[in-house]
């Protein structure tokens, strides 16, 4: 993920002004930057219309902006994506939990499901590992629903799905992690997420698209990969929604 970007949704997630001195403190950890160039990447994203400078060394999205929805794991989650990144450096996956969606939600679960989508053909590898290494967890490899109602509900449970080529993701503390609009299609079509396959569902679209920048052509491209278009269109059609791409 580029600088740039980073340092919008540093920005989102303090739902205010920062400082620049600790948005480089959180630059520093995932790539090499020095001051000189964070002031000069700063000045180019306030003289684009980006970022509003609102004090000395201090800076905000414009008002009126929407941020991104950003999927940020729970610390559980984090550390089984860590485990599986040290055990398997050169695999493709990607991580998050059903937690991530709470700030959407009307209603808040009391279980966490933790979702990983790893590269096709090594889902019995990660199926086998993970039981090794977290064996207090259900590990459901790509449950039907009745299989995750059988063996997951009401547990936490770590969920495995093949991961779909040219799925949004991007980067959150060394792990790959979804977009939201990989987040959004897969709490509408995947079976462990059936319990929000109701009304939930319609309030979580709408809250995020309401609330957040949210594109509409990456999510129905990634719909369609997932032999969902028809599931989001119906969603999409139901709900009130704001202009958007």
């Amino acid at each position: 993920m580029a600088v740039t970007e980073n340092i919008i949704n540093f920005a989102a997630q303090q739902g205010g002004s920062f400082k620049k001195k600790d948005l480089l403190k959180t630059l520093r950890t995932d790539a090499t930057i020095n001051e000189a160039s964070l002031s000069a990447l700063l000045s180019r994203l306030v003289a684009t219309g980006k970022l509003v400078k609102t004090g000395w060394g201090e800076y905000a999205l414009p008002e009126g902006i929407k941020p991104r929805f950003l999927v940020r794991p729970q610390e559980e989650a984090l550390g089984i994506g860590r485990a599986l990144r040290e055990r398997y450096p050169l695999v493709n996956f990607c991580i998050w939990d059903s937690f991530s969606v709470v700030p959407l939600m009307l209603h808040i679960p009391n279980v966490n499901i933790t979702v990983v989508d790893v590269e096709r053909g090594v889902e019995p590898t990660f199926f086998d590992a993970l039981k090794e290494m977290f064996p207090q967890y259900s590990v459901l490899p790509h449950p039907t629903k009745e299989e995750f109602y059988t063996y997951g509900d009401g547990k936490d449970s770590i969920v495995i799905h093949p991961l779909y080529t040219e799925s949004p993701l991007e980067s959150f503390a060394g792990l790959r992690v979804p977009m939201a609009e990989k987040v959004l299609v897969d709490i509408a079509v995947n079976p462990e997420f059936d319990y929000l396959q109701g009304s939930e569902v319609f309030t979580i679209f709408e809250n995020a698209f309401r609330s957040c920048s949210v594109s509409r052509s990456a999510l129905l491209r990634y719909a369609r990969r997932r032999r969902g278009l028809d599931t989001i269109q119906k969603i999409l059609a139901n709900i009130d929604l704001p202009d958007y791409d």
